[in-house]
């Protein structure tokens, strides 16, 4: 989905040793990634600042390490880790772990900004190696004090990052499953992207399996890795292989190379999540278009609907849509209500005819004959990823005040 001329999509893949970044908008083919180094291929900034000892400024990337390698400032690393546990950090004094996330984020993203500003960012996607409840809370909170709004900010793990990236490039390459092999020095992950045809929007989902650790021998390394691809490729019908990170870097690759490029694409590289970020991040703002929903393990399933009247005409409101990430969702919204005071709420999976109704009684609310009483009803995400649905009563007008009543229901 390309960008139209106001978006612009930032993709942020923020990793406990490296921060990659990239940027999407009008006027590219795919989005671009940034390095702290003009014309280098260097995308992969250490999550780290430097302080210079003779005149207090602030560096990152490869500037930063060249000053602590020859200490000529003063060095901290691992900042996300170590903001996320509230650390303190000493360099020429003491600093909130925070705050020295904050200073290095801050230079981050001045790499990706459009020229009007953080207020011109219609997406922020963080790309994370895995989703927590405390992760989010902490990433939500951490980047509205960069400035982003809420509804800036998109939170997702590696998994989505993948599925976005996939199904943003040419439909022939995901037309059978993908598989992705990942290699940064813990072994060998293998991501599997199989989609569902069958229904309308296609359901995406990706399966994760951990293939074990290759030798230091390079002879041993291509033919144990071989092994690895012959074992996920089994009873597999497979379009595409992505490798990504520093363990596939060299030239070591001869047998399992051949295996993998046999009648299928192959690609290499290492800033497939950042750009998967961006990709996430307009596919997000263009679902009415998308052919694909991306199922996993903190999204919403179902369509969660209200029965509406607009004039003579019957339609039904989205509230929540498949596959919203559940820590985002946060709907407000107001109707009138008449008749019976209940609130039937339809919930239905992607692609099916049939649905199920939740009726949720406002008990104590009277509604009197051709009345239609003023609702305000919020939809959000509660503790452990549970969808709650807060009706306050708004009155009907000067002569039925409100009664100032609430009531929760859990969907």
């Amino acid at each position: 989905m390309r960008p139209t001329k106001e978006e612009w999509y930032i993709g942020i893949e923020a990793g406990k040793q490296w921060t990659q970044v990239s940027c999407y908008h009008a006027g590219v083919a795919e989005p671009e990634t940034k390095s702290t180094l003009a014309g280098s291929q260097l995308y992969q900034i250490p999550t780290a600042i430097c302080k210079r000892k003779q005149s207090g400024q602030w560096c990152i990337g490869e500037e930063g390490r060249r000053l602590a390698k020859a200490e000529e400032g003063y060095y901290a690393a691992d900042l996300l880790t170590r903001a996320f546990q509230k650390e303190t950090v000493m360099l020429d004094r003491a600093y909130a772990a925070e705050d020295l996330l904050s200073v290095f984020f801050r230079k981050l993203l001045r790499l990706a900004f459009p020229a009007k500003g953080i207020g011109a960012v219609t997406k922020c996607v963080f790309s994370l190696e895995e989703i927590t409840e405390e992760s989010v809370a902490f990433l939500y909170q951490f980047a509205e004090k960069l400035g982003f709004s809420r509804e800036q900010i998109q939170i997702q793990d590696h998994r989505e990052s993948f599925y976005a990236y996939v199904v943003s490039q040419e439909a022939s390459l995901w037309k059978q499953q993908v598989l992705l092999f990942e290699e940064e020095g813990n072994g060998v992950y293998c991501r599997a992207l199989s989609c569902d045809r069958r229904t309308q929007p296609m359901i995406v989902e990706v399966g994760e399996a951990f293939l074990g650790k290759l030798p230091e021998d390079e002879t041993q390394k291509d033919k144990e890795f071989a092994e690895m691809v012959k074992q996920a490729l089994a009873g597999r019908i497979v379009t595409a292989i992505y490798l990504i990170g520093s363990g596939f870097e060299g030239d070591w690759m001869k047998d399992s190379l051949q295996l993998i490029c046999r009648n299928r694409r192959a690609f290499q590289g290492k800033n497939l999540y950042t750009k998967g970020a961006c990709y996430a991040g307009a596919l997000s703002m263009h679902g009415d278009e998308a052919q694909t929903v991306y199922f996993c393990d903190y999204k919403v399933r179902e369509n969660i609907m209200l029965k509406a009247v607009r004039g003579d005409m019957e339609f039904f409101y989205p509230l929540v849509e498949a596959g919203s990430n559940r820590h985002q969702v946060n709907k407000q919204l107001r109707i009138l209500i008449e008749g019976e005071p209940t609130l039937e709420v339809w919930i239905q999976e992607p692609g099916s005819k049939e649905a199920r109704v939740e009726s949720m009684e406002l008990s104590g609310l009277t509604i009197l004959k051709q009345e239609r009483r003023r609702l305000s009803l919020h939809v959000f995400c509660g503790e452990k990823g549970r969808l709650f649905l807060k009706a306050q009563d708004l009155g009907s007008g000067s002569m039925r005040p409100s009664g100032e009543q609430e009531w929760e229901f859990e969907i």
